[in-house]
């Protein structure tokens, strides 16, 4: 049972992000945006909303200074006590649990930073009283479960089997990375050292009959900020849901939008946004505050974070720009191509399908540009003489000069950087 009428809530917001470079090179993984508010801002206005929680534990490391800094300019007048607890090393999540064990009661909440949702976490306490368990895990049903924690329950809503990122999951219900966990599951984590809840505490206290899920019910949505693709689908989702109240399209205070630009939403465009003429703006497209977009340019499912400037003509389809991107004229974009904050695309180039550094300038074709056919093939001696993608000759050609001069090596065929 909860111990008296308050409790903490933890949220664990000292991971690296890896997977989500470039954008996270720059900003820690929870305050990623999603239509230009951190996702950590959405967890805290969640947590406001429940009286039972009295205070919220930041668990905190990479780029922690960033985090901070959020909570006292932006959110200095949050209602609730907000404390931060450092890491001193990377703890992985179990360690950074064992951290906070000196600041929590007898039963609290925890949340992982990349979680984007907008379920009513009172419902996951309510559950966790009933149960009589040590653990409550919330569950929810996904498409592609072998990039989680799969979860297998008995008829009393105990977890009978827990396997992480199996090859051949049994199910399509998976850990949502929110949890009810009684203290007594801390003495089994050692301190200071590094220590993963969902491969080495949660199994354990599955074999011995303590944990019991709660599956998240059906008209909440939930995401994992992991990837690139996850903050696409994050994106749609929030469109999706403003589109039942406000319409297709939403433009914000300050924003000028001429008569003449083309909108099929949904679409979002912020404040202080200012969009030329003849510009085309397709579906689930966000345009930041603060964004300048020159005339005849185009989008389509493209992310803008905030500060951007689009030259005339551009093209930008399936991607996503960090803050203060300059983008050429006459560029192209497609291919979930990611750009990092405060790049500058020179004009009139091609970019498939790249992650791009942060402050880098690409000038030419100084590296790979994605083939979806075998990565090899753009050996010398071996590179297909049409482009797979579709690229003008002139630019594959070029591409395939500089493939011959310098080969990207494994490490850039794999990850897609334009270094």
């Amino acid at each position: 049972m909860l111990n008296g009428d308050t409790m903490k809530a933890v949220i664990l917001a000292g991971g690296f992000g890896t997977r989500l470079r470039p954008l996270s090179s720059t900003r820690p993984k929870p305050m990623i945006p999603v239509l230009g508010k951190p996702n950590l801002q959405y967890l805290l206005e969640s947590l406001e909303k429940i009286p039972e929680i009295d205070e919220v534990i930041l668990s905190v490391h990479y780029m922690r200074g960033e985090i901070r800094e959020f909570i006292d300019e932006k959110m200095s007048d949050y209602p609730k006590g907000i404390k931060f607890v450092n890491d001193p090393m990377p703890l992985e999540t179990g360690g950074a649990l064992k951290n906070v064990e000196g600041y929590v009661g007898e039963d609290f909440l925890v949340i992982y930073g990349d979680v984007f949702t907008n379920f009513d976490f009172r419902e996951l306490i309510e559950a966790h009283k009933n149960n009589g368990g040590l653990i409550t895990v919330a569950v929810t049903k996904v498409y592609d479960p072998e990039k989680y924690g799969v979860v297998e329950l008995g008829e009393d809503g105990k977890v009978v089997h827990f396997e992480e990122k199996p090859k051949r999951p049994r199910t399509n219900l998976v850990d949502a990375g929110i949890y009810m966990v009684n203290k007594k599951v801390l003495e089994a984590i050692p301190p200071g050292k590094e220590v993963y809840f969902e491969r080495e505490i949660l199994p354990k206290y599955v074999a011995s009959g303590e944990v019991y899920a709660y599956q998240i019910p059906k008209g909440y949505y939930w995401i994992d900020l992991g990837t690139p693709e996850d903050l696409f689908y994050a994106h749609q989702v929030a469109m999706d849901e403003i589109t039942k109240e406000n319409g297709y399209y939403t433009i914000k205070e300050g924003a000028e939008v001429p008569e003449d630009v083309e909108i099929q939403g949904p679409v979002y465009i912020d404040e202080g946004a200012k969009i030329g003429h003849g510009v085309k703006i397709k579906a689930y497209t966000y345009i930041g505050p603060n964004t300048v977009v020159e005339d005849r340019a185009y989008f389509k499912r493209a992310i803008l974070i905030g500060h951007d400037v689009i030259k005339e003509r551009s093209e930008i389809k399936d991607s996503i720009l960090g803050e203060g991107v300059v983008v050429g004229r006459n560029v192209i974009l497609k291919e979930n191509a990611v750009i990092g904050d405060y790049a500058k695309i020179y004009d009139n180039l091609v970019i498939y399908g790249a992650k791009v550094l942060p402050w880098k300038k690409v000038e030419e074709y100084e590296a790979y540009i994605k083939i979806k056919l075998d990565p090899t093939k753009v050996r010398p001696g071996v590179t297909p003489e049409r482009c797979p993608l579709g690229l003008p000759e002139c630019i594959y050609t070029k591409f395939k000069a500089i493939a011959g001069e310098k080969p990207p090596c494994d490490e850039c065929i794999e990850n897609q950087w334009l270094f």
